[in-house]
């Protein structure tokens, strides 16, 4: 058993090597990078977090910076979850001094979080109650009296409208539900554009929303909408400001600072709706995250909204050992606003979509007339001036031509009223009409009731109504995985995302003055889902329950489900352990340790020990954390040769104090993915086995199989007492190898009880692992894309070998990649003739980063040469490059391989050429970099 000792010392160790030392700069956020915070870092001193030297070490700090007569800003002190400080400093130059300190660890930029997008749903008002009935929530409050009272949550977000009379329109009041929290930054805070916080006197959010939505899926108590855990004790930390204040973000230091302050105010439970991104278990704020977990705290996170670019999409913090990342299903019931239309023929109520802008509401409660006249161009799209005017109108438009913002203009501008503009097919969508100039509000209507009130509109006047009547219908897609949901695994070959929860179509509070209720979509939204829920067990179980037991009973009680695309179940790398169900995990009666089981990579022929590689294991955290630091080297391959095998022992735990339990266990496969096509080329939909299409019996060796070695089944298990099983894992050999698929499935441990009742309960227990070398996996695209390569700045046409450039203010060259796997490190540096290394490329020493995503802004990325190369891996020590003869090389290291070991990398070298002059502009360096200049996404 590993100690919680080891597994801190551990995560520690993690948030020393998290990120290197940076020269100022502003480095654009996008997929796989990070935003860094120009000229702010952090600084790491040696001492334990709440140790007894860090008083010490914090009054030396600042003592012998004011002493050397550096200017340093300490903008924020940590001495609970970190011991260090997070420092403004306007000469960069500072750094390698700063770093010299003998109290100093390490120093690394400060990296700037974008809020999590929540995505406005399909439509108006979905009915939170209905996924409460298809996750045993519904069932926990009326039969089991439970609603979370007793137990605190934190909420870290852009605060929250607590005026709302559903959240309880008090703040720390006696009774009140909000306690604890504050705000930490303000409105007008953004830290890529407005840095400095300027915090209000509490976090009450009146013009973002996404807090307040979240908060009401934890814990609203109102007539219209009513939470997971409506008795629970909330606290609230805000670290967002206003939207439109510029990019969205908040820095580290100051979502550290919230965490302290949660923590501080012995929150049991604590949701993260942020993050995103291709993530690390190395990230500070995942490392951060993990000792909160570390220290008995219930840590959930969402897992992102990337899913439409494929593998490798979870993000940080929800990738931190022990966390709780949530996936989102939909919703199964959609209740949603309607417009009545009344014709000469017929009369027919039709569904809508949330208004192109939130603060103006379609409503008509007298019937209004509607028209679908053309344009000043001939077409029915209304993008250009009408002709004629249409006072007190609806105009009704086909979606198309132009933005929505520009069909209100123009309809506005011809006396119209209101906007309905009919989609392309049966779905809705949300538009965006939101602009200064229009004040009349805009929907979208399904294609067939466009067409409906066109052919109506043959035979006569049609009007219509719409008064904030609601309609239910069922949701085709309920109870599925929602398209948007993120992949896993992370890039260490571990599985995420942990559990799925609703987050798609839910509608909750919202802030008074944006309408008081809205629906939305997102992993945001099934994350604190799963927080209510953390916060039920623990009242269920009086709180006399680990962190790492709370996570077990959810994860293990969690139902996977079908593949909708496939013939099998959906793969744990989107579901996790499925759709988590709370009655299911209060009505546990035993448990299984690990509740996942990430199997590494099976090379198939190869041989090597039982169990190794098997770095799943049970810890001092009753199985919470997964120890992941056999990176250093390659993992050691499983066991035997063809087929390839592998055993895992688990540990199953009857928690009756009075009857003996009966185990047997079946094998259920699971979709097969994998990021590339038969002919070897990358796609962003992950391909599966079995195929959608596919309509004849699955051959048995393309899945995998699993059995118990031992002890021979049926299994008994005394009342209190636990039983080791081992459990033999067969990948599947009807699979080809080059083709990289992640093969996967699920245990489910038939139970059964010897009481009265013959009580029968079955717990999942979700198993993921590579079919090949994980280890020599490519990092960089396959040259079948183009990429990488070197142009003049501003072109994509790639230098030819032996071409003769210059360099100066007005010409530089661009060297344009593309991560088609995550790696822990990227080098790129200017070599010799000979290869013989120059010099590190500004941001030419990269560590811990995600993929590139297929989108346009996403899909590669590039550094430049400017003429300034620097000495060491920290990027401190930069000087002039001389005229010659050179090429770039781009090291970019392999899954799980050793920094240390030179052929764990994968290299690129580019065609030579000549520089014949260099002149760089005064003070050219990195430290004056333009943003295009530093690593940044484009087109290709």
């Amino acid at each position: 058993m590993v100690s919680a000792r080891i597994l801190a010392a551990l995560a520690i160790t993690a948030l020393v090597q998290a990120l290197p030392l940076q020269p100022k700069g502003a480095v654009q956020s996008g997929p796989g990078f990070t935003a860094i915070q120009p000229g702010s870092y952090f600084v790491e001193f040696y001492g334990e977090p709440a140790g007894s030297s860090c008083d010490r070490e914090h009054a030396a700090f600042a003592e012998q910076t004011r002493m050397a007569g550096l200017v340093v800003n300490t903008r924020n002190s940590f001495k609970r979850l970190f011991n260090g400080v997070a420092i403004d400093l306007p000469d960069s130059g500072c750094l390698e001094q700063i770093a010299s300190l003998p109290m100093v660890k390490r120093t690394w930029p400060m990296q700037m979080r974008t809020r999590s997008v929540a995505i406005p749903s399909s439509n108006v008002a979905p009915n939170l109650l209905f996924a409460h009935q298809y996750t045993g929530v519904e069932k926990a409050h009326a039969e089991l009296g439970l609603d979370g009272s007793g137990i605190k949550v934190g909420v870290i977000d852009t605060g929250v409208d607590y005026m709302h009379p559903d959240l309880g329109g008090c703040w720390k009041t006696p009774g009140c539900p909000f306690q604890y929290g504050m705000d930490f930054v303000g409105n007008g805070y953004d830290s890529g554009t407005t840095p400095r916080p300027h915090p209000g006197p509490d976090p009450r959010d009146t013009c973002d929303g996404h807090g307040t939505h979240v908060t009401g899926i934890i814990a609203a108590h109102g007539s219209k909408i009513k939470g997971v855990a409506p008795g629970v004790t909330l606290g609230v930390y805000r670290i967002f400001g206003c939207p439109g204040n510029g990019t969205g973000q908040a820095a580290d230091d100051v979502i550290l600072k919230a965490l302290e302050a949660a923590h501080e105010d012995r929150m049991d439970v604590i949701n993260m709706s942020f993050g995103g991104g291709s993530g690390w278990s190395e990230d500070p704020l995942s490392v951060a995250a993990s000792r909160l977990v570390n220290d008995g705290v219930v840590m959930v996170a969402s897992t992102g909204n990337a899913g439409a670019n494929g593998l490798y999409t979870s993000g940080s913090p929800g990738l931190g050992v022990g966390v709780i990342n949530v996936a989102s299903f939909e919703n199964w019931m959609i209740t949603s606003l309607s417009i009545d239309v009344v014709g000469t023929k017929s009369n027919v109520s039709i569904v809508h979509s949330s208004p192109g802008n939130s603060k103006i509401r379609f409503v008509f409660r007298t019937p209004t007339r509607v028209v679908a006249p053309v344009d000043g161009s001939g077409s029915i799209e209304g993008c250009a001036s009408y002709t004629e005017h249409f006072a007190g109108q609806i105009l009704l438009v086909k979606r198309g031509g132009c933005t929505f913002v520009e069909k209100a203009a123009f309809a506005q501008s011809a006396g119209a009223v209101g906007v309905m503009v009919y989609n392309y097919d049966s779905e809705l969508m949300s538009p965006t009409s939101a602009s200064d100039n229009v004040t009349i509000p805009l929907v979208v209507i399904k294609s067939d009731d466009g067409q409906a009130i066109l052919s109506e509109l043959n035979f006569g006047r049609v009007t219509v109504t719409a008064t904030n009547r609601t309609m239910s219908a069922p949701n085709p897609a309920g109870g599925q995985i929602s398209h948007f949901s993120s992949w896993g695994p992370d890039p260490e070959l571990y599985l995420s995302p942990a559990v799925g929860a609703p987050g798609g179509n839910i509608f909750s509070t919202f802030p008074l003055d944006l309408g008081g209720y809205t629906s939305l979509s997102g992993t945001s939204m099934a994350s604190p889902y799963v927080a209510g829920m953390a916060a039920l067990i623990l009242q269920a179980k009086s709180k006399k329950i680990s962190v790492g037991e709370v996570r077990r009973l959810i994860l293990e009680s969690a139902r996977p489900t079908v593949d909708a695309n496939s013939t099998a179940l959906l793969s744990p790398l989107r579901q996790g352990s499925g759709l988590a169900n709370i009655w299911d995990a209060i009505a546990a009666l035993a448990t299984i340790d690990p509740p996942q089981l990430s199997l590494n990579y099976t090379e198939l022929g190869a041989q090597s020990s039982t169990n190794a590689g098997d770095s799943t294991a049970t810890d001092g955290l009753d199985g919470v954390a997964i120890v992941k630091r056999a990176r250093a080297s390659p993992l050691a391959r499983p066991t035997t040769q063809w087929p390839i095998q592998m055993v895992r022992t688990l540990t199953l735990r009857n928690n009756s104090p009075t009857n003996f339990l009966t185990c047997t266990m079946t094998n259920l496969p699971a979709s097969a993915v994998s990021s590339f096509m038969a002919n070897g080329s990358f796609t962003a939909t992950p391909r599966t086995w079995p195929e959608s299409n596919n309509t004849t019996a699955v051959a048995r060796d393309t899945q995998p199989q699993a059995f118990v070695e031992g002890p021979a089944l049926p299994i008994r298990v005394a009342p209190g007492d636990t039983q080791r099983i081992s459990v033999r894992i067969i990948a599947p050999t009807g699979l080809s190898q080059k083709d990289k698929w992640f093969y996967s499935g699920y245990l489910r441990f038939n139970l059964l009880w010897d009481d009265q009742v013959g009580t029968a309960q079955s717990l999942h227990v979700p198993y993921m692992g590579f079919l090949g070398d994980y280890t020599k996996l490519d990092i960089l695209s396959s040259p079948d894309e183009g990429l990488p390569f070197v142009s003049l700045r501003g072109s994509t046409d790639a230098i030819a070998d032996d071409d003769h450039l210059l360099i100066d203010a007005a010409h530089r060259l661009s060297v344009h990649y593309r991560l088609e796997h995550p790696t822990r490190l990227l080098k790129m540096q200017l070599v010799d003739e000979e290869n013989v290394p120059q010099g590190y490329l500004p941001y030419g020493y990269l560590e811990y980063l995600g993929r590139n995503y297929q989108g346009g802004s996403s899909h590669y990325s590039n550094s430049t040469i400017n003429g300034t190369l620097y000495h060491d891996a920290d990027l401190t020590r930069p000087f002039a490059t001389a005229p010659g003869t050179y090429r770039v090389r781009i090291d970019a290291l392999r899954p799980l391989r050793s920094p240390s070991d030179p052929d764990g990398f994968q290299t690129w070298i580019s065609p030579k050429f000549v520089l014949d002059s260099v002149s760089l502009v005064k003070n050219a360096t990195a430290d004056k970099l333009e943003v295009g200049d530093s690593v940044n996404y484009g087109e290709y």
